[in-house]
């Protein structure tokens, strides 16, 4: 038991902290709004992601405090700047998308190959633990934030499966601090890997990747109620780019 509790909070950990129940977030809106762009629960088309145009929603409309988005062609809204790639976008849907549908098999295709085999050793020899449990665990917390999303503050959250369908992603470059860089943001959340690898992980990220993209994000999701509810709020992800594509490492 002991073991399963440090993995878990390994795992956790590993998810750069993606697990908030969504309150106290920067986004001016309520906490439901109402489901109007429920994504198919189907892997989405890698082969030809794409976006529409700029939607500019009403005034009036309760989508309005989040701005603009472009729908992309798996049916989720993507809100996002011209400093964040498009590209990047569809990597965070496709990654998350993951934990929906609890595809572990995928999940692995969009993981930093070198990390998949050094974070895969390391769980084993430290928890006789698995990469596949630690997604698994991964999977858990996000259902567990769904159940209580749905359930309220008041509600029985175990009648809940804790299933989401992803409707929306936002994603920013942070702001800098004064006399910070986005080098010191990106390192700082290698941190936890540098240590566990016994190296400078985000050195050897850096030297083995075209690039190393940083960014904050939030991630809407439509629950068993048939309401959209924030999953994650407001956390940072980093992503090697090699060869045109993305990986991550949660």
């Amino acid at each position: 038991m002991k073991k399963r509790i440090f993995a878990a909070a390994a795992a956790a950990i590993c998810l750069l902290t993606c697990v908030s129940c969504g309150k106290g977030t920067e986004i001016s809106v309520n906490e439901n709004v109402s489901g109007t762009s429920a994504k198919s629960t189907a892997a989405p088309d890698a082969a030809a992601p794409s976006v529409g145009d700029m939607v500019e929603p009403a005034s009036d409309s309760e989508e309005y405090p989040l701005g603009s988005y472009r729908v992309a062609s798996d049916g989720v809204k993507f809100y996002y700047e011209d400093n964040v790639p498009e590209e990047l976008m569809f990597a965070l849907d496709n990654y998350f998308t993951t934990f929906q549908n609890e595809d572990f098999e995928t999940y692995q295709s969009l993981i930093y190959p070198d990390y998949k085999e050094r974070y895969g050793a390391y769980l084993q020899e430290e928890y006789e633990y698995g990469l596949e449990d630690s997604f698994k665990l991964n999977c858990e917390n996000l259902r567990r934030i769904m159940q209580q999303a749905v359930a309220g503050d008041e509600g029985d959250s175990s009648q809940y499966t804790g299933d989401f369908t992803i409707t929306r992603i936002k994603a920013d470059v942070p702001e800098l601090k004064e006399d910070e860089t986005v080098d010191d943001l990106k390192a700082n959340l290698f941190g936890y890997f540098d240590e566990i690898f016994d190296m400078d992980y985000y050195e050897y990220v850096k030297a083995n990747s075209d690039d190393i993209e940083y960014v904050s994000f939030f991630i809407y999701a439509l629950g068993e109620d048939g309401e959209e509810h924030r999953l994650i709020s407001g956390y940072e992800i980093a992503f090697a780019r090699v060869d045109g594509k993305y990986y991550t490492f949660g």
